[in-house]
């Protein structure tokens, strides 16, 4: 998947192609349609250097076909009086399926024939994103347009069984921490998370995470096509949140073929 400027970047870029009804809703309820654009993947880091029945929810949801998910947030949307934050949420968790659907595929297909993990492909394409918005990737912190609070993590729980606002919370608290603490542009700091990372066996998995001091020249290709993916995906995201924003409360309606797929 797109990692965490790719779907920031992205949200802000639909939005400037959405209605003034839709944008005035969300800008008076940005904080919850910021953290919608990072969709499920905000529960990978409940406890994220172990497996646990939270963390696997954020897993499993991409899976699954979506429809089922944007079906429920409809139906709990209706059976909610007048909550905007709620439909800014999930407006936000639209860009975050439409992105990840659109990029996934193509990314299992570049880890096949590179072999370079996942997770470096999605930082080297956080990396190119930043370099071409004038951002220093190295000293960058992606996660302050992440605002915490019990409020907000209340609203967010209300999509999930059996997760509670202290659940996602701590989530929330823990993906800010966690984006901030591979933010090391020192040689010292880097070392030692490393040493932390195969201490605890999760090395291979995770040190992708952290930005290269240089461009990996492997991943060119790949953020070459993911951007491409990304700017082709901005206006049908928009024209899909139009026609859902449109019929919440509604939900005899049948949702859009392109719900009919998973984040893969």
């Amino acid at each position: 998947m797109p990692s965490t400027y790719a779907h920031y970047l992205f949200g802000k870029e639909v939005y400037k192609n959405l209605g003034d009804n839709v944008k005035n809703m969300i800008n008076q309820n940005k904080e919850l349609y910021l953290i919608g654009l990072h969709g499920p993947d905000i529960l990978f880091y409940y406890k994220p250097l172990q497996s646990n029945s939270i963390n696997k929810v954020g897993y499993g949801m991409h899976e699954k076909i979506a429809s089922e998910f944007f079906e429920k947030s409809n139906y709990i949307i209706g059976n909610s009086y007048s909550d905007d934050g709620k439909k800014a949420y999930i407006l936000g968790f639209i860009c975050h399926y439409m992105l990840d659907s659109e990029c996934h595929k193509y990314i299992g297909e570049k880890i096949q024939s590179s072999g370079v993990s996942h997770a470096e492909i999605e930082v080297e394409f956080d990396r190119y994103l930043l370099v071409l918005d004038g951002k220093n990737p190295i000293k960058s912190k992606l996660t302050n347009h992440i605002i915490a609070n019990r409020q907000i993590a209340k609203c967010i729980s209300s999509f999930y069984d059996d997760i509670s606002g202290k659940d996602v919370l701590k989530a929330l608290r823990s993906m800010k921490r966690f984006n901030n603490l591979l933010v090391a542009p020192g040689k010292l700091k880097r070392k030692i998370i490393v040493k932390f990372m195969k201490k605890t066996g999760n090395y291979e998995e995770m040190h992708g995470l952290m930005v290269n001091y240089s461009p990996n020249p492997e991943c060119m290709d790949s953020c070459q096509e993911l951007h491409t993916r990304f700017t082709n995906a901005v206006l049908p995201t928009a024209l899909l949140i139009k026609e859902y924003f449109g019929n919440f409360n509604n939900t005899s309606v049948k949702l859009n073929k392109r719900f009919e797929r998973n984040f893969e």
